[in-house]
């Protein structure tokens, strides 16, 4: 928290706040609070139900209750002189607004009882007495101003921007993405204040009211009052590849719970309450399941999320238990096919699987509580042959930890093909050559392709640490190393590719060379 400036606010006699205004240190109008100082009680002196808010891990004010009720929390300031006074600050509710789950901000009231104080302006979102997508500005009782918001299905985001000119005229301007960058503010229109008197001193505060399953869901942070210091930088956002599905359990034993476990692909430290799981229906995302309300996945770190903890761990051996989330709840995943989604918080899709049953091993009588492992994480998210049944060695499931399964796939069989595998180099114009085919998705492999006789004796070098890229074609005409026609018999084709990381991987086939 930062209070700059140097002139501060006359003080008239206003007997609900002197004392409590006085008694803190001196105030200047200007305020910028970041909750960066983790602390409700230095520079600006939060009161009122502050035993049920906290600062969380990512310096925000948290709603933190035990129960379903009511809980306010604010603090005085000084009134700025200035004929413009400017309030702004970043909301979250991690719901859909409701009027039994909305949240009032009071820019200013004159008294710390903060929906009933004689003089105030209050925002309410949404607003229980018009409707549950409105956004409402009141002040002293009177409504001034409604903007009609369409709210999410959950996670809504604001930052708003609320401006009083000359004491008279009141502009609001929201980002509804919740973002820093003022680009993104729209105009929601303006209103006339009833009373052009503000008091010289007041509460700025947040007012809750929430059910039990939202009662650690209101969030609140950057408030500005005057604040000429910059928004906050913008957060990273996660694109599409940077998080993967890297292990799915959908089909879990009677009473069991799913589990979906994730990998950062990125370099960089992924935010939890950016992160979701997602419903669709086609390809658009329609509901958004949060995965944790704080939290980071580190870089190249794997994390598991379930509804029940409690079963996951009694089931599997979950090897990092810090790796391993409880939610409230997360989409319905089929037992026979199904879509698994991660999303950001626009609800742009970060990785999808389409899973179906039948990738399971065909060696398995029951399915029940196997997972399906990602086997590589180069491979695309979408390639069947990309994930296969834990084993049942690991328990058949790895939560938190690495998969059973895993192999650094650089391609599948049905990248490389070889045909005839029967030919006959007699230069009749049929069957003369053996050409391997290939397409690959992994453009960056080397490969040394060799060619061995039945006493496993290396006959050909078709290929020494060669750059293969996207797709291509190589020919053997039956021919050896140095140039003499190979006898009749079976041969064995070996691809060996290598990617730049040191990852290997080989291919085989066998080949039968005729001869007249």
């Amino acid at each position: 928290m930062s209070t700059k400036g140097k002139d501060t606010a006359v003080i008239r006699r206003l007997p609900v706040i002197l004392f409590l205004f006085l008694s803190l240190p001196t105030l200047s109008a200007q305020v910028c609070e970041d909750f960066s100082d983790g602390n409700l009680h230095e520079g600006i002196f939060w009161s009122g139900d502050t035993n049920r808010f906290r600062i969380n891990s990512s310096h925000q004010l948290q709603l933190y209750d035990d129960s379903a009720g009511t809980a306010q929390i604010a603090f005085p300031y000084p009134m700025p002189d200035n004929d413009t006074v400017e309030w702004t600050f970043w909301l979250r509710l991690g719901f859909t607004p409701t009027t039994n789950n909305y949240a009032v901000i009071a820019l200013y009231a004159d008294s710390l009882d903060l929906r009933s104080a004689p003089h105030s302006l209050l925002l309410k979102v949404t607003d229980p007495a018009t409707s549950q997508k409105d956004i409402s500005l009141y002040q002293d009782g009177t409504l001034l101003f409604t903007y009609q918001h369409q709210p999410r299905k959950n996670n809504n985001r604001l930052r708003f921007r609320i401006r009083l000119a000359n004491r008279q005229q009141l502009l609001m301007a929201i980002d509804t993405s919740g973002n820093a960058d003022s680009i993104n503010f729209i105009d929601c229109g303006s209103a006339t204040v009833v009373n052009g008197d503000q008091p010289p001193a007041a509460f700025f505060g947040l007012y809750c009211q929430y059910t039990s399953s939202r009662a650690h869901l209101i969030y609140m942070d950057d408030i500005g009052i005057n604040c000429s210091d910059p928004l906050p930088q913008k957060k990273d956002t996660i694109n599409p590849g940077e998080v993967l599905i890297n292990e799915v359990l959908f089909n879990p034993h009677p009473g069991g719970a799913d589990y979906i476990e994730i990998y950062n692909n990125s370099d960089k430290e992924i935010d939890l309450s950016e992160l979701f799981l997602a419903k669709t229906d086609a390809d658009s995302v329609t509901t958004l399941y949060g995965i944790a309300s704080e939290g980071i996945l580190h870089p190249h770190s794997l994390m598991a999320i379930t509804t029940d903890i409690v079963d996951i761990t009694n089931r599997y051996t979950v090897k990092y238990p810090n790796r391993l989330i409880q939610t409230s709840a997360m989409p319905a995943y089929p037992d026979k096919q199904g879509t698994v989604v991660i999303a950001n918080i626009d609800s742009v899709v970060i990785d999808r699987f389409d899973y179906n049953a039948s990738m399971h091993s065909s060696l398995l009588a029951d399915i029940e509580g196997v997972a399906l492992e990602r086997r590589s994480l180069q491979r695309p998210t979408q390639d069947a042959a990309n994930w296969y049944s834990a084993s049942s060695t690991a328990g058949y499931g790895t939560p938190t930890a690495p998969n059973s399964q895993r192999r650094e796939l650089l391609f599948v069989d049905n990248d490389i093909e070889i045909a005839p595998t029967l030919f006959s180099p007699d230069g009749d114009g049929y069957n003369d050559l053996i050409d391997i085919t290939y397409k690959m998705d992994n453009c960056n492999l080397a490969a040394d392709i060799t060619i061995f006789n039945r006493k496993g004796n290396a006959v050909r070098h078709l290929a020494k640490s060669t750059l293969l890229g996207c797709q291509g074609d190589i020919v053997w005409d039956g021919t050896d190393d140095s140039g003499h026609q190979c006898p009749r018999g079976t041969y064995l084709v070996i691809i060996e590719a290598h990617n730049e990381n040191g990852a290997r991987q080989s291919w085989r086939r066998t080949i039968n060379l005729v001869r007249q």
